[in-house]
């Protein structure tokens, strides 16, 4: 890039009618990097500014100070270099502004304003593992400091934040690379979120949900021993970049903690897609864990007036059931149930859940004990008892609604076969149980790669502990017909 010339430049009385003109823009506009700072204090005559401008406190008074620079009895001689410093710099669009009279690629005030306003969700749904940084890059747009300064930090929102901290300081059509690289990145959610275009982010309801179901997901689904990372590429969930990233971990939590965090910065048809990925690799039980019931009931006291029930009871559970922490909430969590909602009528509840062990805790004394716990001390310090009420025929739908869903592996099954891959690989023959198996041949095949007999073992072990509850006695009933005595009673305990 040429330094430029004195006829480029503006004269001192242009140069400050356009600083001033363009001032509130100007000042967003220059990002004070390391450097930056550096080019100026090269320049002789700033040697002394840059030092003050160093020793200021706030980022628009350090602006202020950069952009008076030039101004003083050496304007003439200094102009020119101070502008090459800028563009040196990832200062170009500020430069412009002089050499051409224009603020036009300066950020517009909608769109500053607009980056400020959604950077809240920009920071949770945005992956900056996208590379979308190396696109930035590669476009001019991000100078290598703006790279390492947002590699350098270390969790994902994070690393947000500072592409945004440092676009916000950028050109109008430094945004538009912005936008066309996240379409080129697969992140047309994020577009979404900036111009109402394209498939929203996935819901808060399902991120609730992941969040909730975090640790049961992550034990329960395969990803080492199936094909569920081709098949989220095949559905285009996962580009190539994400499956690589989750492929380098070699551990079957560790790589589903990685899926699950590239999963949330994704779109609601996204996650759709994910949902058909696991159908494909024949994990319909993990699939279910993302799919709860519903089920309605009624809340009352034994008081025989109804509108004093509502009156004392519903404002406190209305707060209760929003607030995710409240210990209400905790202990709804703790029985399985992972939402739940009132309204006023007749305080009419829902929860929601997804296993027939909370359908049966739902039946017991538990929920009638956790609001009576909870909530008997509002009644003038009677132990008022608290019924939650639940029509027959609301259990039995759902009980139905169960029979068709195939659970997942029960955390004691999961943890003897577990216990089993890590002491009695040796007394078992694989070769006598893999054909009474109903696992897929990508599966099948994963196990017999294994050179040894014992490591065939260890892998048929930690596959048939990802596999739906019904296939952990198909397993056992498999290891009796072949007499593999030893391994039942360890597994069978």
């Amino acid at each position: 890039m040429s330094v430029a010339t004195h006829k480029d430049c503006p004269n001192r009385r242009e140069y400050d009618e356009l600083r001033k003109k363009y001032r509130v823009q100007l000042l967003r506009s220059v990002d004070i990097t390391e450097g930056l700072l550096a080019d100026l204090t090269a320049i002789e005559a700033f040697e002394i500014k840059v030092s003050n401008i160093r020793s200021a406190t706030e980022t628009k008074a350090k602006a202020d100070m950069i952009l008076s620079l030039p101004s003083d009895k050496n304007y003439e001689q200094n102009i020119a270099p101070f502008l090459e410093a800028l563009r040196e710099n990832g200062h170009a669009h500020v430069a412009d502004v002089f050499t051409t009279g224009s603020g036009e690629d300066l950020l517009t005030d909608d769109t500053y304003n607009l980056l400020i306003s959604k950077l809240d969700d920009l920071c949770h749904y945005l992956d900056p593992e996208c590379s979308i940084v190396l696109w930035l890059r590669s476009k001019d747009v991000f100078t290598e400091s703006d790279k390492n300064r947002v590699t350098g930090c270390e969790t994902a929102s994070s690393k947000v934040d500072k592409i945004i901290e440092i676009l916000l300081r950028k050109s109008n059509s430094s945004y538009q690379h912005f936008i066309d690289g996240l379409k080129k990145k697969d992140q047309e959610h994020v577009v979404y979120i900036l111009t109402k275009e394209g498939n929203p982010p996935i819901g808060e309801e399902t991120l609730k949900l992941i969040r909730k179901k975090r640790q049961l997901i992550v034990k329960q689904m395969d990803s080492m021993f199936s094909p569920l990372l081709s098949a989220l590429v095949s559905c285009e969930v996962f580009t190539r970049d994400d499956k690589d990233r989750a492929e380098a971990k070699k551990v079957n939590h560790e790589r589903n903690e990685q899926i699950l965090d590239i999963l949330v910065r994704k779109s609601s048809h996204h996650f759709e897609n994910f949902i058909k990925a696991l159908h494909q690799t024949s994990q319909k039980h993990v699939a279910d864990l993302f799919e709860e019931l519903e089920i309605s009931g009624t809340v009352s006291t034994s008081l025989s007036e109804q509108q004093s029930d509502e009156a004392v009871l519903l404002p406190e559970m209305v707060r209760d059931l929003q607030d995710e922490e409240s210990e209400m909430s905790r202990g709804l969590n703790g029985l399985g149930i992972h939402d739940a909602g009132v309204s006023s009528k007749c305080i009419g509840i829902w929860f929601k859940f997804s296993t027939r062990d909370t359908l049966d805790v739902m039946q017991s004394d538990k929920l009638n004990n956790l609001f009576t716990e909870r909530y008997c001390g509002l009644f003038s310090g009677k132990r008022v008892p608290i019924l939650v009420k639940i029509a027959e025929a609301e259990f039995k739908r759902c009980s139905q609604l169960l029979d068709k869903r195939q659970a997942p592996m029960r955390p004691e099954h999961q943890e003897a076969l577990e216990m089993a891959a890590e002491q009695v690989v040796d007394n078992i023959n694989v070769d006598e149980v893999l054909g009474d198996l109903s696992i897929c041949k990508y599966r099948k095949a994963a196990i017999l790669s294994e050179s040894s007999s014992s490591e065939k073992a260890r892998v048929l072990l930690e596959v048939m502990a990802r596999r739906p509850d019904c296939e952990f006695h198909q397993l056992l009933s498999a290891l009796r017909r072949s007499k593999q005595d030893i391994a039942v009673n360890f597994i069978t305990g």
